[in-house]
């Protein structure tokens, strides 16, 4: 029966992880991911696992049979989370509709933890009861000679390879596939499962037992709490706060080789649990035969803290190791396989040495307080007492020691304190008749201590943490950064994250948390001066700094309060505050070491530090719209990439019904969403949660892979492009090359008359509970997806969407780009450059002098023009055709129901004068005709060439199908449009 138990005690502490995994996240939704949230939800579980394993150890001994009471709190562990997710979501709503709002302040937060604490106490209480019960009823059942020892090693290995096991089950199969609440459901039932198997061994045994005429007896209890009791529990304290030390200290030390993504997480936390279970697993055979077991724990725990600062050199090499997989690994599913399961072998070498010790030192104490007269008091008590100093250990790393001391100092302090706790242990002996602890002072002792400060002075100046390999995010590239790559001028291990300034050669300054990249800036920006006496281009993250919260304000210009999620560089909130009706812009900020990393920008963002108008708020978003209850004419959302642990809930439709309640009555919402490293389908999901909550959007590109969607609640307004004109904007802006209106228009993607049919019907909306984004976005960074449905939008010679929606876009009049990377606005300045060619001004002439891309351009114009002004046909016409159609789309880039008539005249001229083809005038005509949106030409000339018998074709086939199913579609010929999109689809790659 035993072997029965054990099982179903490994399915036990799956469930276990499962739900303190899932009650993290749902709590996070609540109370948001701060550093003092994410510490006060762990404090909740552990106090509740605490308090269970507390009230069960003074109980035990008087409880009949511990197995049907460890059934029946599994059975109700299991039912309540079949219920949690609807008592969650009544819960919560309340407190967000009535309760928030009739309070404040310190009662608030108040009222905030006590609704959290309600949500996962009861369940907490009920689970740290389990071990206790379990424990003493399989060590009654046992009756095991050698001692209680190695039962509970084996359920202490047993339950922790289950929790090892269920966290990677959770995130990385049951949330994928069932959500929040399924996954829920699933560990529910697998408690169900457990309570009902050992509910029926537990009555088939009591039941031979009686038929026996026998009674399981409890192990005799001492009412004697002498030394050793105290001093045990004292390990036992210390042991577990070292322990929350080293977790925390690792699993931020690893986010910057392995990335800080969820997966990322999940698989530090397995690998830790791992270590503890192995080492449980091992002691099983040995820990009820150790002559002097209080001297072996000292020994552990000495070994502990001396491998936890051993294992500081692997940590550097790791990054080498990081850089070599990416170097090697294909990015295809396969190799992200191999991508993940090395990231776990780097966590459990980092981890297991330090682990496998501390697996050991709960079944040793346990033993020696249970064989001193403790009886089965000892095993709730010493659970209980661990896990007290697990909370103690989560709050002193957390939120003291991590900001002071920093990584490699952090880990260090919770070596000193296993050591420490060793060298008092070896330092005294056990009587074997009482075991009582009695000093034990001798040479070997300082011999043994000067050799482990030798030990921990040279790991510690051997184990260097060079600030640009740390902060070099090589899980992203596979790149480390040497010293002389750039300097640092600023990093801080921040509660949340370590914060890095860096500064390459040239100058440019990067902004990033846990090595991933969050703000640059240019050198010369920064510096308020024209680059080489010439007007800046706004490129790379300057370009979407700048563009975000303009493009956001010019449909809201009368905007008088503001709050941006995500300071980053702090250029939203200075241009906000360069408009003179803004009153005040609230900055919510979750790391505080980004304000002051982001001081490194001065004086580009110097209005986010200078103005009287500007306050930041250090705190979660969704926990501060939930406690202020304040209604703002601008929100602009710009979090870290969503792959980013606690970030994908910035992304959420629940989020953006949050958000919604707090925008005034014309009010704008923008949000901001990478379209690199994200597949089309993620950002579907995105654009499909703001579709569901608001009544009008447009997307507008930021870079050539950022877009910005702005919100709102009713119709949005027509954007006034004067806001660059404000005074304060206008400072800002006039070293770089004009942004007009017709800049401003080409950033535009679409809006949502255009857009919402295709989102509704490829996608479904990212969710608080359905974290698509969240468990999706890593596997698409690894794979170096882009969203190329979307950006494809904004390429090319015919704007399907401009078309659709029948919003007209005119020539450039600019010969140079204030945004050269986004592909609309390159493609006007080229427009304009090559119509100013007759007169070729010196503005224009430059700008063929510097850019190759235009010299081409402008020489393959000439030449069909002076072919054009000739008799003699071409040699080939289909080349000719191709000459076409690369010119018009360079004359006409980035226009959509306009055309050069004087262009097409000529052409029309030349072929009629030397007798074309009928299939070369007709893609002549095509061209015109999907460029003045003239669809009766468009259908006309796609007959002809269709109809063609020549096996070349004439005109590219993706343009042929946009130009064909668009011009039937405003037509209202919907199934020719039909008819033509599924014979394209035969023929053509793109989606």
């Amino acid at each position: 029966m035993i072997p029965l138990l054990v099982a179903a005690f490994v399915l036990s502490g799956a469930a276990g992880l499962i739900y303190e995994s899932i009650w993290t996240r749902y709590l996070g939704l609540f109370v948001g991911h701060s550093a003092y949230a994410q510490i006060i939800v762990l404090v909740i579980f552990l106090g509740g696992m605490s308090l269970g394993a507390q009230l069960t150890s003074g109980r035990s001994r008087r409880i009949k049979s511990p197995l049907v009471w460890y059934a029946a709190i599994e059975l109700a562990v299991g039912v309540l989370a079949l219920g949690f997710h609807d008592v969650y979501a009544a819960t919560t709503s309340f407190a967000y509709a009535s309760l928030f709002p009739a309070t404040s302040g310190v009662v608030l937060t108040m009222a905030k933890w006590s609704v959290a604490g309600l949500l996962i106490l009861p369940q907490s209480v009920l689970l740290g009861a389990t071990f206790p019960l379990m424990s003493a009823g399989v060590i009654r059942l046992s009756r095991d000679p050698r001692g209680p020892g190695r039962i509970l090693s084996l359920l202490y290995f047993a339950n922790s390879i289950g929790a090892a096991v269920g966290v990677l089950v959770a995130g990385f199969g049951l949330l994928q596939a069932v959500g929040l609440p399924g996954t829920l459901m699933v560990a529910g039932f697998v408690n169900i499962v457990v309570a009902l198997v050992v509910g029926l061994a537990a009555r088939a045994h009591d039941r031979a037992v009686a038929e026996a005429g026998g009674e399981e007896p409890a192990a005799a209890e001492s009412s004697d709490r002498g030394p050793e009791w105290r001093a045990l529990l004292l390990v036992s304290f210390g042991t577990a706060v070292a322990s929350f030390i080293y977790e925390i200290a690792w699993i931020r030390m690893l986010s910057l080789v392995l990335g800080s993504a969820t997966h990322s997480f999940e698989l530090m936390l397995s690998a830790f649990i791992l270590g503890l279970a192995l080492g449980a697993f091992w002691v099983r055979g040995k820990v009820d035969s150790i002559a002097d077991p209080v001297r072996f724990l000292g020994m552990v725990q000495w070994s502990m803290g001396l491998m936890a600062v051993a294992t500081l050199p692997l940590y550097i090499v790791s990054f080498d190791w990081v850089s070599a997989l990416l170097g090697t690994v294909q990015a295809n599913d396969n190799g992200y396989l191999v991508f993940i399961l090395v990231r776990y072998v780097i966590a459990a070498i980092i981890m297991l040495p330090a682990t496998f010790c501390a697996g050991m030192t709960l079944p040793i104490i346990t033993r020696v307080l249970m064989r001193g007269g403790a009886g089965e008091r000892a095993i709730g008590t010493v659970y209980a007492v661990n896990t007290l100093g697990s909370i103690v250990g989560v709050i002193i790393a957390g939120l003291i020691l991590m900001p002071l001391l920093g990584l490699k100092l952090l880990l260090i302090a919770g070596a000193l304190v296993d050591i420490g706790l060793g060298v008092w242990l070896v330092s005294r002996r056990s009587d074997s008749g009482a075991g009582r602890l009695a000093s034990l002072p001798g040479p070997a002792i300082a011999v043994s201590l000067a050799l482990t400060a030798g030990i921990l002075t040279l790991v510690g100046m051997t184990a260097k943490f060079d600030l640009p390999r740390l902060t070099s995010g090589v899980y992203r590239h596979g790149v480390v950064a040497s010293d002389g790559d750039y300097t640092v001028p600023f990093y801080k291990d921040g509660r949340t994250a370590s914060v890095s300034l860096r500064r390459s050669q040239d100058g440019f300054l990067t902004l990033a948390t846990n090595g991933k990249p969050d703000a640059s800036m240019d050198q010369g920006w920064l510096k308020g001066a024209e680059a080489n006496g010439e007007l800046f281009q706004l490129t790379r993250d300057l370009a979407t700094q700048l563009l975000l919260p303009l493009v956001t304000l010019a449909h809201s210009p009368h905007t008088e309060n503001a709050a941006v999620i995500g300071f980053g560089s702090g250029m939203s909130t200075h241009v906000l505050l360069g408009s003179p009706r803004v009153q005040e812009v609230v900055t919510i900020e979750i790391e505080p070491e980004i304000l002051n990393a982001a001081r490194g920008f001065r004086p580009a963002n110097r209005r986010a530090y200078e103005d009287k108008r500007s306050t930041f708020v250090i705190d979660d978003a969704k926990s501060y719209f939930a406690a202020s209850g304040r209604k703002f004419d601008l929100i602009l959302s710009e979090p870290s990439n969503p792959w980013v642990s606690g970030v994908s809930g910035l992304f959420t439709r629940e989020f953006y019904r949050r958000v919604s309640t707090q925008l005034s009555d014309n009010g704008v919402f923008g949000q901001w969403l990478h379209l690199y490293e994200l597949s089309d389908g993620l950002a579907t999901s995105v654009l499909y949660a703001i579709d569901e909550v608001f009544a009008d959007y447009a997307v507008f590109f930021t870079s050539n892979a950022d877009v910005l969607v702005v919100a709102a609640n009713r119709p949005l307004a027509t954007p006034d492009w004067n806001v660059a004109l404000f005074e304060g904007v206008a400072q800002d802006l006039k070293r770089a090359v004009p942004l007009a209106a017709e800049q401003f228009e080409s950033l535009r993607l679409g809006d949502r008359a255009t857009l919402s049919p295709m989102i509704q019907m490829r996608g479904a909306a990212n969710s608080d509970y359905i974290p698509v984004l969240d468990l999706g976005a890593e596997r698409t960074r690894f794979l170096r997806e882009n969203a190329d449905g979307y950006t494809s939008m904004s390429e090319g010679r015919f704007d399907v969407v401009a078309a659709l929606s029948g919003r007209k876009a005119d020539f450039g009049r600019s010969g140079l780009s204030p945004t050269p990377e986004i592909p609309r606005s390159a493609a006007l300045a080229l427009g304009a450059t090559l119509r100013a060619l007759r007169t070729l001004s010196p503005r224009v002439g430059a700008v063929l002098h510097r850019s190759s891309e235009t010299r081409a351009a402008a020489y393959r114009l000439d030449q069909l023009m002076r072919m054009a002004a000739s008799n003699e046909p071409p040699a080939d016409w289909h080349r000719w055709v191709e000459h076409v159609v690369a010119s018009d789309a360079e004359v006409h880039g980035g226009t959509a129901g306009v055309v050069d008539s004087a262009f097409f005249a000529v052409l029309r001229r030349f072929a009629a004068r030397t007798g074309a083809p009928v299939e070369a005038r007709a893609s002549v005509d095509f061209l015109h005709g999907i460029g003045s949106w003239n669809w009766p030409e468009v259908v006309a000339a796609a007959a002809v060439i269709e109809t063609s018998k020549d096996s070349v074709g004439w005109l590219p086939e993706d343009l042929m199908r946009n130009g064909r199913v668009v011009a039937h579609i405003k037509l209202r010929n919907y199934p020719a449009a039909t008819g033509a999109l599924q014979l394209y689809a035969q023929r053509t790659a793109e989606d």
